[in-house]
């Protein structure tokens, strides 16, 4: 079959894949710009009428947010977005909050371990040393304390390279600061954090996807007790 006998439908459906791939091979996050109409109909070789069908296509099926005059942006997937609902329509409790940073954490940082290249180990200990320096300031920024935690752990998940895991690291990050509002205050929290982050570094560095797990799961039980204790106290006081 010739390309001028396929379906309207049928193109537009092959060039909305093609597109899902670019996001996919690309990584690009929830928010992330598409490369501008022109450059990515030339990228798949194809006509901008035919690009832009596609890309309502993928409008339709929430894979894409299309701006006019702006341009378009990867969705947030259907998965995240029913997380993010299920989490803002109960109440959860700290304990389910580290249980989901654990099933997404622990894992995350054994194929980091695989993964990780010279630069990715770059941005994880340029990550630390910018903990260390807000760590270092009297008083102490927790608000950017805490963003910068939440980084150096996201950036580990981000590494591991999951699909799925990557789709939801917007949800995740909002569980990370539910559960981290309290714990890097608590008197001593800080320099075990900083320490545990530094050896889940070099556990990353060395390629040992175990270790690095293991401490991984020490770190958030450790945050976890902490959290649960405070919470205990307030509930006395």
């Amino acid at each position: 079959m010739s390309t001028s006998a396929i379906p309207p439908t049928s193109r537009a459906s092959r060039i909305a894949a093609q597109v899902i791939e670019i996001i996919e091979s690309q990584n690009l996050a929830p928010g992330s710009a598409l490369p501008p109409e022109r450059h990515l109909a030339d990228l798949l070789e194809v006509s901008r009428p035919s690009l832009r069908e596609a890309l309502h296509i993928l409008q339709a099926r929430g894979a894409v947010n299309i701006k006019h005059g702006q341009g378009t942006y990867v969705a947030e997937p259907v998965v995240a977005q029913e997380l993010r609902a299920a989490m803002i329509s109960n109440t959860h409790d700290l304990n389910e909050l580290f249980n989901a940073r654990e099933v997404l954490e622990v894992p995350a940082s054994n194929w980091a371990a695989e993964k990780a290249t010279k630069e990715d180990i770059r941005m994880l200990r340029t990550t630390l040393n910018q903990i260390h320096e807000i760590s270092s300031q009297v008083p102490v920024d927790f608000d950017q304390l805490q963003i910068l935690d939440a980084k150096f752990h996201l950036t580990i998940v981000g590494i591991a390279g999951n699909r799925f895991i990557n789709q939801t690291l917007g949800v995740l990050q909002d569980v990370m600061k539910m559960s981290m509002e309290t714990t890097l205050r608590m008197p001593g929290r800080m320099e075990i954090s900083s320490n545990q982050h530094r050896e889940i570094l070099a556990a990353i560095e060395n390629g040992d996807g175990e270790l690095a797990a293991k401490l991984t799961k020490a770190h958030i039980s450790g945050a976890r007790k902490t959290a649960l204790a405070e919470a205990k106290r307030k509930t006395r006081s």
